[in-house]
């Protein structure tokens, strides 16, 4: 049987029959717990006797995480909104950058967008739409009170485990409130409580709700971290910005190179490429650059 791992609860593990959606309680087996620390979002392999379920093997992963440990992402939907907090755009940028080396769909969502209208909300919504829009990434405007706004969203992840990311007070648990109705939630936590035992404050804080062919995954761990896994010189390759201009070195990072051979930089000059994106890249670089310096030398 092949199944899905929706939360882990202390020593058990909450799976989702991939064929049957039917959901069930199961251990693993000491031989692949200790290969592999199995994550939410796993595919794997059970075997059934009686009415005690095993895992026997955890299947390929598209992608994984360490932090927070959550496996097999389709979508990471990265909420900002245009007040209380402002925007964040290295933190965005870092999440587009998380997205592109994972091969994992980025969704924008701009939250509170009918809240807070002043000449620094429309100034920031305008840069989103002018920026991130036409760099084709998907950005979608909502507010959490709209059932309207929040059904374009639902399109975006039917059939796709999606996880949300933000910043603190961005309305991510509100939207996932109102995608679910609240008593989709309300009911899963209850029959998790009900099948284990055990109260919901003994589980890791990573879970996944679903409502037919949608999963979401919530965490808190995506909303701050710093970027892992990439290499400074490899930066560049995710950002589509730069792939249609060509510099005179094949080895060129756009950072200290001159301008006359940097096509990169000719293009911010020229307001092709925009120039705070740009002026982020240079300062997630240069931090990638510290770590990988502090590392090897």
């Amino acid at each position: 049987m092949k199944a899905r791992v929706k939360q882990i609860i202390l020593d058990k593990y909450l799976l989702e029959n991939i064929d049957t959606h039917d959901e069930f309680i199961a251990g693993i087996r000491g031989n692949v717990k200790k290969k592999t620390n199995i994550l939410v979002g796993d595919l794997v392999e059970v075997e059934a006797s009686s009415d005690i379920y095993m895992i026997k093997n955890i299947l390929k992963r598209n992608n994984f995480f360490i932090r927070p440990p959550v496996a097999n992402i389709d979508n990471l939907v990265i909420v900002v909104s245009l007040a209380n907090p402002k925007p964040d755009f290295l933190l965005l940028d870092k999440q587009l950058v998380l997205c592109m080396s994972k091969n994992i769909t980025p969704i924008i969502v701009i939250n509170k967008i009918d809240l807070n209208v002043t000449i620094d909300t429309k100034k920031d919504l305008e840069y989103i739409r002018n920026v991130y829009k036409k760099l084709n990434f998907e950005v979608i405007e909502v507010s959490y009170n709209d059932a309207i706004k929040i059904n374009k969203l639902v399109c975006y992840l039917k059939g796709k485990i999606s996880a949300f990311s933000g910043n603190s007070g961005v309305g991510k648990s509100s939207i996932i409130n109102a995608i679910f109705k609240d008593e989709i939630k309300k009911a899963e936590i209850s029959e998790i409580a009900k099948k284990t035992k055990r109260g919901r404050h003994t589980t890791k804080h990573v879970k996944i709700y679903s409502d037919n062919d949608m999963y979401i995954l919530d965490t808190p761990g995506f909303s701050s971290y710093n970027l892992y896994n990439i290499e400074h010189n490899k930066l560049k390759d995710f950002y589509p910005e730069f792939s249609n201009h060509k510099c005179e070195y094949l080895d060129c990072n756009h950072i200290n190179e001159d301008v006359s051979s940097c096509a990169i930089k000719k293009a911010v000059n020229d307001g092709i490429i925009d120039k705070g994106r740009y002026e982020r890249y240079v300062e997630l670089f240069l931090n990638l650059k510290e770590i990988y310096d502090k590392k090897y030398k």
